[in-house]
């Protein structure tokens, strides 16, 4: 018989839908083996005690070598929809070596409906779009992207999004795409991100697969409705498998484990109980765990976890936890429950009203980019005591060593940041970033930028025994190959420290397009009040030199430079990569009919109206009665 390390169940899928059976198995103690085809889907993963990784490519022979040594009760094909190949050769596999084979069915996206190009392949979108005229954003990964290269005779007109990892961008430009052409990005992206590439693309189709909802699909097409952009779809290939409530019955069948009905394991040690309760007797803590080990965790922290009779939090929050105590499954410990949703952790406690100390962990500290402020906000008239921990920017700044007070405390965890705004503002910035490839991406704006001269310091699994500490410039990350969570220091010796407006003239690329003189320029800025975090229109904005102060004003912000002339639009590329802005948006058109599909603004200066003066401001109105519009004029007419 074998033991409860054996393997059970093989599941294949370095997506979404692969890491969801992955957690539903590790959440019943189910032991099984993850097969991913690259190292990024190795990366994502979280580390458990149930879960065994397999990294890399196998053709059908390799798969029934791997499924016939491995002692398998069944295996999952959670691949992606597109990946026929790869679902064939492990169906075939496990009829080889005589296993059940569940194969996991994404949900579609839609019905196809009338407005979308349907084709059944990636060389019919190809032909289709050969006979067309106008840039094409392809979004359909780097594998294919050979069919479109070989197929449009005109590369020029391609731009493909796709992973960031150095072999994928080599490829691009082996097939003969220029770096301009190439948006080396991880998703998800939001429809406002979808939004912003294809107008700085400027995109006359969409090419997407029907991915789902999982794949980023609605969000696509959402895009291109509010651009009016042909969106060409390759229809997913048809076949039978299980939605995700039937593969779950499927393997209930299989390892006698089903979500909700498992043994719940109880405490039985006896706890001291801190004196005040609530009305229900309950208390609420919300615990900072620091860096991850033992040795960075307060003592308060430690009393606390210990006297709880529940736990919450992420995987990998549990698991350090775990380790941090000793704790297996003979161990008398709290009982763990994988959530961090305030909203969820509240509605079981509602369900479980057993539970009378629970503990909510977060990773460093509650007060610094956590989860904490949700928790307040999902228990409305409960208290919530919270527990402080060391964050990860306190403890790199001791190793390094440097202090963190005069540092400008950003987070790039999951989503995207102007980094160039930053640091051209701030000498000092410490980041916390999700992994290598945000180390990569960041390294290589600033390379990009020719802003080598920043000091970049990266810290690699602080507090583990596995923590480093690399010391160089951008260039020296563009191929980063370190592994596990990361945190980077920016120094830049050259920072602007000016923060009011009044950038020289002869700073900017005038060209013969009308600019905004400085002293004007100044006033009509500062009669705005700006916020760092402003969203603004910049309507008639001629070369951008008020696109470009506002721009280095609101460093958190986003600024929408709307300009009719052609020529006006280069100038205003120019002028932003002239002053390493990243927020600045050029916007080709007349107002205020390209405003339309813009977000609702906090702010607008209007410095040219094109007699559209009244038909702008109720538009700006419409889409923000609050909105701050601040006018330049030198005619009655439009004051009027």
């Amino acid at each position: 018989m074998k033991d409860k390390t054996s393997q059970k169940i093989l599941v294949f899928g370095g997506t979404i839908e692969g890491r969801q059976v992955s957690d539903y198995l590790s959440s019943g103690n189910v032991c099984h083996t993850l097969c991913v085809a690259t190292e990024y889907g190795e990366e994502v993963l979280e580390p458990n005690p149930c879960l065994t990784i397999h990294q890399g490519r196998m053709d059908m022979e390799e798969m029934c070598a791997f499924l016939h040594n491995g002692s398998f009760k069944a295996v999952v094909d959670a691949t992606h929809p597109y990946a026929v190949e790869v679902s064939e050769n492990i169906r075939q596999a496990c009829i080889k070596e005589n296993l059940p084979y569940l194969r996991y069915l994404r949900d579609c996206t839609h019905a196809e409906q009338a407005g979308h190009v349907y084709v059944n392949s990636a060389a019919e979108a190809a032909a289709y779009l050969e006979q067309k005229k106008g840039k094409i954003f392809l979004t359909t990964g780097s594998k294919e992207l050979h069919v479109f290269t070989e197929r449009i005779s005109d590369r020029s007109r391609l731009f493909a999004r796709v992973l960031p990892s150095p072999e994928v961008i080599a490829s691009c430009r082996a097939l003969g795409l220029e770096g301009k052409q190439i948006c080396g990005m991880q998703g998800p992206f939001s429809e406002d991100m979808n939004v912003a590439m294809l107008r700085q693309t400027g995109a006359d189709f969409l090419v997407t697969k029907d991915t789902g909802t999982s794949g980023g699909c609605p969000e696509k097409l959402q895009a291109a409705a509010r651009l009016g952009i042909c969106t060409v779809i390759i229809r997913r290939p048809e076949e039978a498998g299980l939605d995700w409530e039937q593969l779950k019955a499927e393997l209930e069948k299989l390892t006698g484990y089903c979500a909700g009905g498992q043994e719940r394991q109880t405490v039985v040690a006896e706890k001291e109980r801190y004196p005040e309760e609530g009305c229900d007797g309950r208390r609420l803590y919300c615990v900072g765990i620091g860096t991850g080990t033992y040795s960075t965790l307060t003592r308060e922290a430690e009393t606390v976890i210990r006297q709880g009779d529940i736990l919450f939090g992420a995987k990998r929050i549990l698991e350090s936890v775990r380790k941090m105590f000793g704790w297996d499954e003979n161990s008398v410990h709290p009982a763990m429950v994988v959530l961090y949703s305030g909203e969820k952790i509240a509605e079981y406690l509602r369900e479980h009203p057993e539970y009378k100390h629970a503990v909510m962990l977060m990773s460093g500290d509650v007060g610094f980019y956590s989860g904490a402020r949700e928790i307040g906000r999902s228990f409305p008239g409960e208290q919530v005591e919270y527990i402080c921990g060391i964050s990860s920017v306190v403890y790199f700044a001791s190793r390094i060593p440097t202090s963190w007070q005069d540092a400008k405390l950003l987070s790039a965890h999951g989503k995207q940041i102007s980094i160039l705004n930053y640091v051209n503002r701030y000498p000092k910035i410490i980041l916390l970033v999700s992994g290598r490839d945000d180390v990569q991406n960041i390294c290589g704006t600033l390379w990009e930028a020719a802003m080598d001269q920043v000091k970049v310091t990266v810290g690699t699994n602080l507090s583990y025994p596995e923590e480093t500490v690399t010391v160089g410039k951008p260039s020296d990350f563009l191929s980063c190959d370190t592994t596990g969570l990361h945190i980077l220091m920016l120094e830049n010796p050259e920072a602007n420290h000016v923060i009011t407006p009044g950038i020289p003239d002869d700073a900017f690329v005038r060209g013969k397009v009308p600019m905004t003189k400085e002293e004007v320029r100044i006033l009509s800025v500062s009669k705005m009040r700006l916020t760092e975090d402003a969203v603004v229109y910049d309507v008639g904005a001629g070369t951008g030199s008020v696109s470009v102060e506002l721009g280095r004003l609101a460093t958190a912000g986003t600024v929408y430079a709307i300009e009719k002339n052609p020529e006006g639009i280069a100038l205003i590329r120019e002028n932003s990569r002239r002053m390493k802005l990243s927020n600045v948006v050029p916007v080709e058109g007349q107002a205020p009919e390209v405003l339309e599909g813009l977000p609702s603004p906090t702010h607008a200066f209007i410095g040219g109206s094109s007699g559209n003066m009244r038909e702008i401001i109720e538009v700006l109105l419409e889409k923000n009665p609050n909105v701050r519009i601040t006018i330049n004029t030198v005619s009655l007419e439009s004051i009027g």
